[in-house]
């Protein structure tokens, strides 16, 4: 079946790919066509390819990936806005989680997924929402496979894939992200002819009313047609057709509950850069992590392919701009791998003499072995809870609401991310919080009060009067952890291994 599609999609014009016409004529040792070598005959499916195996053992990484258990903080908030929107009716069009900005206008840019997010869980429970994001990851790990179909040799092919689906174990979380990162890849496919682009009115509708990254997919087929138009001074007509069909799509995004302001949100948030200082994930990569490590490979990789064996423009200005944008920020690295990926294996086709697409006799058992090995990953993945939260102080939450300290009138500080938790486990009409991670949405002076509560040197008590603190709940750890315990106006009431709760003294 997967050989089956990446032979479908051969009858796609060569016009609209990466690969320039040359590379592109289907000829030399990894072309791919009818007569591919098959060591005895017989039908495909009865003789997988090596191209087959790679696959499966992508599709492993992506089916592990999306059944993990739900834990982004993100996600609770996304979750939870969809509960608010059954419940309630309607798109929520001002904050109702916190008590710091209660009723300030806030877009919710996401409420596509939520309202997804939201209606699997009132069906199947939240094993439908780690289902979603296994389609997601696994339609993914597809995409990205087929986008590597022009360059020649698995070496070209299994690299540039298999480097994004490792950095995957990490990015592809069960945020709206996802979402567009998979639309993300469904344009790249359709400025390669390999989608009809009439697609891109629904796609983009979706990403529209999902996620806010949508202008990467408009932005992305400009500097496709721009490209093309650079290396060759002729009309790029299946770039153009893309893009038009993209602008129509998007321009149809602002059919929705929230009207017009969905497709003036990320101006609104690049606008508001200020208020992202303190967020790890807008900050630049600092090339510790793995993630960012193999980032920093793919970056350079592409770097050296492009100088020395693919001067193209239409290669050159998507990995300058996606590249300087995933520099300047951690959060650009997900569409920025999926954008370098067909540049990679087109710049690296024919390196190596391994073709994927031969069908050795040997090769059946391995590919049966590994689809088992599919199989019972993805049954031992339905099998782990629908939720791992540990990193959150569910205990402490539970005591005080026994306690009567947290309540919807009470107004207890806590970190940002504990905030997300607050929201998914009780909603709005039980708890409000001081501050969750919609940094887009509070007004900069509850934000900068806010983060001075990380800082060591921060005058604790006047921030906590000016939020007339009922309560805190905090790690033990911390600066101000340590400041609650010897603090004359506080008394801590509970604490156990990791947070304590303190109130003032009377």
């Amino acid at each position: 079946m997967l050989d089956v599609m990446d032979q479908a999609s051969a009858s796609s014009g060569a016009q609209g790919g990466v690969l320039e016409a040359e590379a592109g004529s289907q000829s030399g040792p990894g072309a791919e066509s009818s007569s591919t070598p098959t060591e005895g005959g017989g039908p495909a499916w009865r003789r997988p390819s090596v191209n087959s195996v790679v696959v499966l053992l992508l599709l492993i990484v992506g089916v592990r990936v999306g059944l993990m258990p739900l834990h982004d903080n993100s996600f609770l908030t996304h979750l939870a806005t969809g509960r608010l929107i059954f419940s309630r009716g309607g798109v929520p069009h001002a904050d109702p989680y916190s008590f710091s900005a209660y009723g300030h206008a806030w877009t919710v840019q996401s409420w596509g997924a939520s309202v997804i997010y939201a209606g699997l869980e009132k069906v199947v429970g939240l094993i439908g929402i780690r289902i979603f994001d296994t389609l997601l990851t696994t339609s993914l790990v597809l995409l990205l496979w087929r986008l590597t179909r022009p360059a020649q040799g698995l070496l070209a092919r299994a690299v540039p894939a298999g480097v994004v689906v490792c950095m995957g174990t990490s990015l592809w979380v069960e945020r709206p992200l996802l979402i567009g990162a998979v639309a993300l890849a469904l344009v790249l496919l359709a400025a390669e002819d390999g989608l009809d682009p009439r697609w891109l009115v629904p796609i983009m509708w979706i990403w529209v009313n999902t996620h806010g990254s949508f202008p990467f997919g408009v932005g992305l087929l400009a500097l496709l047609v721009a490209g093309r138009w650079l290396d060759e001074r002729s009309r790029p007509l299946v770039e153009l057709r893309a893009l038009g069909w993209a602008v129509v799509g998007t321009v149809a995004g602002a059919l929705n509950p929230v009207g017009w302001r969905m497709l003036l949100f990320p101006i609104e948030l690049l606008s508001n850069r200020e208020a992202f200082k303190r967020v790890a994930e807008w900050e630049p990569p600092h090339f510790h992590r793995g993630v960012e490590l193999f980032f920093a490979a793919q970056l350079v990789a592409a770097v050296l392919l492009i100088i020395f064996r693919h001067r193209r423009w239409r290669a050159i200005l998507p990995l300058v701009v996606f590249g300087t944008m995933a520099l300047l920020s951690t959060r650009n690295i997900l569409p920025a791998s999926i954008v370098l990926t067909p540049i990679i294996a087109v710049a690296a086709s024919g390196l190596g003499q391994i073709d994927g697409r031969r069908r050795p006799r040997l090769i059946r058992p391995v590919a049966v072995a590994v689809a088992l090995l599919l199989v019972l990953v993805g049954i031992s993945g339905l099998a782990n809870p629908d939720t791992i939260l540990s990193a959150y102080p569910q205990r402490s939450a539970a005591w005080m609401r026994s306690e009567g300290l947290l309540d919807v009138n009470d107004r207890v500080v806590t970190r940002d991310w504990v905030g997300n938790y607050l929201e998914f486990k009780y909603g709005p009409d039980k708890v409000r919080v001081f501050m969750d991670d919609r940094v887009d949405m509070y007004p900069l002076a509850v934000i900068h009060r806010f983060s001075s509560l990380l800082d060591q040197r921060t005058d604790y008590q006047a921030v906590l009067d000016h939020a007339r603190a009922t309560g805190v709940l905090w790690e033990r750890r911390s600066p101000l952890g340590r400041w609650l315990v010897t603090a004359p106006g506080w008394k801590i009431v509970h604490r156990d291994a990791r947070w304590l709760v303190a109130v003032p003294q009377p």
